[in-house]
Parts: C-alpha cells; structure tokens; sequence
C-alpha cells in the first residue's frame, strides 16, 4: 500500500534565516500540515537522504545574496537547483530499486552535471555585469520573478514513503516542476543568451520527465 505525506521542507519548522514572509509561511504550513503526520513518519523524514538533500538545496537558496544582476542570479539560483537534483537522483542510483527509475536518476545526474559545469563556466563572466533590477521589489519585474520561484519552491507536494523509487519520482516530479517555473522566468527576464539557451532546452527536458515519472507513479500505486 502506497503511504503518503505532504512534503515540506524540514528547515521551514525552524525557519532559520528566512524573511519574514517566507518564514510566516513555514509556520503556517507546518502548523496545517504536520499535525495529521505520525511522528514515527516525521522521524523517518529527518533521516531520510532525498529530504535531506531537498533541504541542503532549499538552506542554499535562502542563503543566496542576490546581486541585483538578473543573469547572474537567476545563473547562480539554476547551479543550485541543477545540485538538488543532482544530490537526490544519485541517491536513487545508490539506493533505488526499480530500473526505470534508476535510469532515469542516472540521465538527471549526466544531463545536469554537464550543466553545472557550463554554468560554473558562465557564472564568473556574469560577476562585472552592472546591477538592473532591485531583488527587493518583490511587487513586479525581476525581483517578483525570483521571489515567485522562491515561493513555488515552498509550496508543498505529496511524497510517498513505501519506497524510495515513490519517493523519488514524487520528489523529482515536485523538483523538476518548479525548474520549468525558474526556467520561463530566466525566459521572460534573462539578457544572457547561454542562460536563456539553456533555459530554453531544459523545458521539453524536464517535460518529458515529468511525463515518464508520473505515468511509472500511476503504474506502481
């Protein structure tokens, strides 16, 4: 029998370095949430290595300062939403048990290594570029697109515990899903042309996956 919670972030029941907003919203989610989750189940979470890279990953984005840059931030917030996903598909090579899903991690782990090696290239000939938005204007422009990513990104998703092939297409589904939003941003905001070029390229990527993922959900229920 498949079990599933909803998936929040274990850092928002601290949240820890958070903005105001973003940390009223942790308590309000953990406050609405948790109380119909065993607490054997909450422990489980805690020692789980899928959730502990997803909050390794979310910790990182709290803890970006953004430059003001919109190429350079959004460059600097996709190496480390590329890096999740990275951390938990290795996971599922390491540990899964199905052959389709660890195929699939293996692709993740391949296509967005290759990635984070391009935007360790282009990140650094980002760092000069004069500033062109205010990160503070979370109202419109650029800065609502960054905190609308951040706030996707919060919201929660369902994640099964019967294994951790479940848990890890749930994540992944959740993971890859809030990547298109930050990718038809960088697409709607972004200057650079690599950035966009491969923005542009994750979104059928990323697509497909999805598809592939949930219909293996709906085939081992």
């Amino acid at each position: 029998m498949k079990t599933s919670i909803v998936m929040i972030p274990l850092f928002a029941l601290g949240a820890t370095g958070m903005n105001a907003e973003m940390a009223m919203n942790g308590r309000l989610m953990s406050s609405h949430y948790y109380p119909t989750t065993d607490v054997s189940m909450l422990a489980q979470m805690q020692g789980d290595p899928l959730m502990e890279a997803m909050n390794k990953m979310m910790k990182e984005m709290h803890a970006q300062q953004m430059k003001g840059n919109i190429d350079l931030d959004f460059a600097t917030m996709l190496r480390i939403h590329h890096m999740g996903a990275i951390d938990m598909a290795k996971v599922e090579v390491q540990q899964g048990k199905d052959a389709v899903m660890k195929s699939l991690a293996q692709k993740i782990v391949d296509a967005q290594t290759k990635e984070v090696t391009e935007l360790d290239q282009l990140i650094p000939t980002l760092q000069s570029g004069n500033k062109n938005y205010d990160p503070a204007n979370k109202n419109s422009g650029a800065g609502k697109a960054m905190s609308d990513n951040m706030m996707a990104m919060m919201k929660t998703g369902n994640m099964s515990m019967s294994s951790i092939d479940h848990e890890f297409a749930d994540m992944m589904t959740k993971h890859h899903k809030d990547g298109l939003i930050m990718a038809k941003s960088i697409l709607a905001n972004a200057k650079n042309g690599k950035l966009r070029s491969m923005a542009q390229k994750s979104i059928p990527e990323q697509t497909s996956d999805i598809s592939k993922m949930e219909h293996w959900m709906q085939s081992h229920k």
